[in-house]
């Protein structure tokens, strides 16, 4: 993998297994948005813009300042041997079938703080009500940015938030959610909770540390592990995975707790990428569950 940089233009050449595309699109992420073949989003406090031609990413930065490849290689996951993980995980015939589907997606490493506020949201929210809470919260809180034509904001930094007061947070649609981020704010912002240090944790403390905070359960926890710290044997357990399961693989209503034991012990220690195909597969397929797909997990490899 090649890169060539200039201050505000990247291109990283010569990528393989990468799909930008079913990246961006595949429900870790609330923060992109695709203009024509482009997708712009915010990370790090600026606005990028990044296209994929063949195996190329073009990515093209609001600041002046340097575009870091090292941050890039790490945000897209770009460092890993993707094909070794599929191969691992791919153990039967219906994931085998989304694993073609959607070759080249890749787990995102998100930045922590929007990450932990963001999926905090998404408790019983759905995408394009999630989308809308963030853009007003950023808007309201965040700095304006521009880049050839197109507006948006940064993320609100925990101390502000934590300034606001809850008030101000609800009355940008957060509705109950917003003591929940009102406090995890507060928590950041006066060091209660480290998030230095969270980084530095195995899975199994992280996830403890975050649910010590309020509103954060077992499934937004794996989701903050799993979509910013990168431990990939986080599985999150939402409304599609509880559904997958019991209906392809275990035949039966499950409690999250089974279906996380059962999950890891089948899929092993990349179960974390085996569920972001298995749940852009179903949400991409009506007839994920039919007849026809219920035969194929019962296809082992």
């Amino acid at each position: 993998m090649d890169n060539t940089t200039n201050q505000r233009q990247m291109h990283i050449k010569h990528l393989t297994d990468f799909n930008l595309k079913y990246t961006l699109e595949s429900g870790q992420s609330f923060r992109w948005n695709r203009v024509d073949d482009a997708y712009f989003g915010v990370v790090e406090s600026q606005i990028l813009k990044i296209r994929q031609k063949g195996d190329t990413l073009i990515i093209n930065s609001s600041t002046d300042k340097p575009i870091s490849t090292s941050h890039l290689h790490h945000y897209l996951d770009l460092q890993r041997e993707l094909a070794s993980i599929l191969a691992a995980v791919n153990v039967d015939a219906y994931i085998d079938r989304a694993i073609n589907r959607f070759w080249g997606m890749r787990l995102l490493n998100q930045e922590l703080w929007e990450t932990i506020a963001s999926f905090i949201l998404s408790q019983n929210n759905n995408m394009k009500r999630i989308r809308r809470i963030i853009q007003s919260l950023s808007e309201r809180f965040g700095q304006q940015l521009a880049f050839e034509g197109y507006v948006d904001y940064t993320f609100p930094m925990p101390q502000t938030l934590a300034d606001a007061g809850i008030d101000a947070i609800y009355a940008c649609g957060t509705g109950y959610r917003a003591s929940y981020l009102w406090n995890a704010a507060c928590k950041v912002s006066n060091g209660e909770l480290k998030l230095d240090a969270l980084k530095r944790m195995d899975y199994a403390e992280a996830k403890h540390e975050l649910m010590k905070l309020e509103g954060i359960g077992e499934k937004v926890a794996d989701c903050i592990c799993l979509f910013s710290l990168g431990h990939q044997t986080a599985l999150p357990v939402d409304v599609w995975i509880k559904r997958i399961f019991e209906k392809i693989y275990l035949r039966k209503r499950a409690k999250p707790r089974e279906i996380q034991e059962f999950a890891k012990s089948y899929f092993g220690e990349f179960v974390g990428y085996a569920q972001q195909y298995l749940f852009h597969y179903a949400q991409s397929q009506p007839n994920w569950a039919d007849a026809e797909h219920l035969a194929l997990c019962c296809n082992k490899k």
